[in-house]
């Protein structure tokens, strides 16, 4: 407590600042300045020129958002999902890796998370510390559906989100203070200045919620007790401008949290530290060149437990400590000749981590088990985005990437039956060609139609290949033969502006997996050494083939300055097609997509006022297993936000989630085990900018 009192007291110390820039409504909606993107092709393009279906949030999105994290901000992008359908506040790190379009969800995401160009995908399991990401350093968030390892290589298999922070400004402050539901606190700190050729930025980021159960309640016994959490987070960045063509940088980021994850002996803690030192140097032929090199070190625990049918009594499963070490890089250049946009470049990471775990068998140490190896991903790619006349613009790019996972091992003291106490795995690498085709049309200057075909991969983890683990009574086993996934797909859309009151985009989307990496349960006939008797076992494998298709499509409407409606919808049709080592999956739907995705919005801006936004959130069922037998069922959330300035410098903010306290399903066991997730949270605080 006495940390938050001191971080509100420093905001009210503070002197008077600049306006928050707020003008009185007009009767006529303002233009809207066309964003300027990155992600779409590795350079700067407008919006309406991205050769993908991209949606970006900026500042006054995330003003208007009632949510408290970057994943449920980007939950109202159709299409965005995570593993489990519960926000990142309270569930287990491996169950936030992301998906979009439906491109079959895991632990493991399918789709690159990027932070200014560095990924940010776990390094040994690809899920996502979206905790790592304090909203008052991000500038805007960029997210591309549609397979692009033509320019990214690696996880792009569904699109990227691509983190955009602040850059350093002269004398800037701001801050986010907030306490509500369940002794939920949040405390964002950002500085930045900026003398002579020197930018310097400083963030720190504190959050803390005892949490909620998240048993379902007529479940619930003894052992189930609140999800807490808490984390800090800390990041600074020093750039040094040589000229206007030149710069250089070097930035830091630490990382701790903490987690209970329902019962008593049922934890996770994470501390993860990154360095990275870059530059941009523009030469005097027209030529621009990016350089980024990059560390990351984190150590992941987590333990598991084995609970009682009446779940009055649980007892220690396993426990887990993964250290991981990753290094990697990129060297981009981009050149305009004429109506040519050329770019090139080259990126690298390697990956070195393991899984140590003691296993234990009613409460009691059974064995110890250590497994882990390399990881080598290097990647070539070249792009050229020419302009055909005035009304066209092709796009041709492709990438070849190198895979290799080595010096694979798993030993175990003492081995189970069945089980070598000491194992080797064989070496194995893999090329994979990623090319992308794209076309542009604008018939008109307010219309836009683009087509593109793709290819696409992901290759299997080192948690993947190597690391097993448990919810409850369900075992899930690692696999070590895993192949890499690979997307063949293609997409068309148009876009439309009707003058500044509508704007609106459809996109019809076929894609289609080859090896796609499946939980499949196994029968008792086939259970393994790892999963103990009583438990239902699950183990990593390659289907042959998948197809995801569907229609995505958004819309904006601003009748009058200060009046803003919004809607997007999603239809994925994902499904098993060919699995020759379970022919009972074909025909299956992919466990954990929705049929439907919708989402409504409307926001009233009157800053003389108040300002409103308010939000409806509808996801269809799903399936939690990859047999179609556990279903999930679908649910309507609505959250609200409320804020008004109460000083030229500081507004004050009321944020309501699921305002009507619906419950939503996120996970089912076999043993009928219900997860629920967010209930109702309600939080107030103040902002403060100078």
């Amino acid at each position: 407590m006495t940390r938050r009192l001191a971080a509100l007291a420093l905001v009210v110390a503070l002197g008077r600042a600049t306006p928050l820039g707020a003008q009185q409504p007009t009767t006529e909606p303002p233009a809207q300045l066309e964003p300027v993107v990155v992600s779409a092709s590795r350079v700067e393009q407008r919006l309406g020129e991205a050769p993908a279906s991209v949606t970006v949030l900026g500042e006054e999105d995330f003003k208007a958002s009632a949510a408290q994290t970057v994943d449920d901000l980007l939950r109202q992008i159709p299409g965005f999902s995570l593993f489990r359908r519960s926000s990142s506040l309270v569930t287990h790190p491996t169950t936030q890796g992301v998906s979009l379009r439906g491109i079959g969800p895991s632990g493991a995401s399918r789709a690159l998370v990027l932070q200014d160009g560095i990924p940010i995908n776990d390094p040994f399991g690809g899920w996502v510390y979206w905790s790592k990401l304090p909203r008052l350093g991000i500038e805007r968030i960029e997210v591309v559906r549609g397979g692009v390892s033509s320019l990214w290589g690696n996880y792009a298999l569904g699109g990227v989100v691509n983190v955009v922070s602040r850059p350093p400004e002269p004398r800037r402050l701001l801050f986010e203070g907030s306490y509500g539901s369940h002794n939920t606190t949040k405390l964002d700190l950002f500085l930045s200045d900026v003398r002579g050729p020197f930018g310097v930025l400083l963030e720190g980021n504190f959050f803390e919620t005892d949490g909620f159960k998240v048993v379902q309640e007529s479940q619930r016994g003894a052992i189930d007790v609140e999800a807490d959490s808490s984390h800090w987070t800390f990041t600074g960045k020093v750039e040094y401008r040589l000229s206007p063509d030149a710069s250089l940088y070097v930035s830091g980021s630490y990382f701790t949290e903490d987690r209970g994850n329902g019962t008593p002996l049922q934890t996770n803690s994470t501390e993860a530290g990154q360095a990275a030192v870059g530059g941009r140097l523009r030469t005097p032929d027209g030529s621009d060149w990016w350089l980024t090199v990059f560390t990351q070190l984190q150590t992941f625990e987590s333990t598991f437990s084995s609970q009682a049918a009446d779940r009055n009594s649980e007892t220690l499963a396993l426990a887990q400590e993964v250290p991981t070490t990753a290094v990697g890089g990129s060297l981009q250049w981009a050149r305009r000749l004429g109506t040519q946009h050329l770019t090139m470049g080259v990126d690298v990471r390697a990956v070195d981590g393991e899984t140590d775990e003691d296993v234990f068998a009613a409460g009691q140490f059974l064995r110890r088990r250590v497994a882990g190896g390399e990881q080598l991903l290097a990647g070539v790619f070249g792009q050229d985005i020419v302009a055909l006349g005035s009304q066209w613009e092709l796009v041709l790019g492709a990438r070849v990437d190198y895979w290799r996972s080595f010096d694979g091992f798993r030993r175990d003291t003492p081995p189970p039956a069945g089980v070598p106490a000491s194992q080797q795995f064989p070496d194995r690498e893999e090329w994979a060609v990623s090319p992308r085709l794209a076309l542009l049309y604008h018939p008109t200057p307010e219309t836009v139609a683009k087509a593109s075909a793709y290819q696409a991969f992901r290759t299997p983890t080192i948690n993947e290949l190597y690391r097993p683990f448990r919810v409850r009574n369900d075992v899930t086993t690692a696999n070590p033969d895993l192949d890499p996934e690979r997307l063949t797909g293609g997409e068309l859309g148009i876009e439309h502006r009707f003058g500044r009151t509508v704007s609106g985009r459809v996109t019809g989307f076929w894609n289609e997996v080859e090896d796609p990496i499946v939980n499949v349960t196994l029968p008792e006939d086939r259970r393994l050494p790892d999963c103990p008797s009583g438990t239902t076992c699950r183990q990593r494998q390659n289907l042959d083939r998948t197809r995801i298709r569907g229609v995505e499509a958004e819309l904006a409407y601003r009748p009058v300055a200060g009046v803003e409606l919004r809607g997007s919808y999603l239809y994925s049709d994902a499904e098993v097609v060919e699995a020759s080592n379970q022919p009972g999956l074909e025909g299956k739907r992919l466990a954990q997509v929705p049929e439907h995705q919708v989402t409504l919005g409307v926001q009233y801006t009157n800053p003389a006022l108040v300002n409103v936004a308010v939000q409806g959130r509808w996801v269809s069922d799903q399936f939690e297993d990859d047999e179609n037998r556990l279903t999930l069922g679908d649910f309507f959330v609505v959250d609200v936000m409320i804020w008004r300035a109460i000083t030229k410098q500081a507004e004050l903010f009321l944020a309501v989630e699921n305002l009507f306290d619906r419950t939503v399903e996120v996970a089912k066991t076999t043993d009928g085990v219900v997860t629920t997730g967010t209930p109702r949270l309600i939080r107030g605080g103040l902002r403060f900018r100078f």
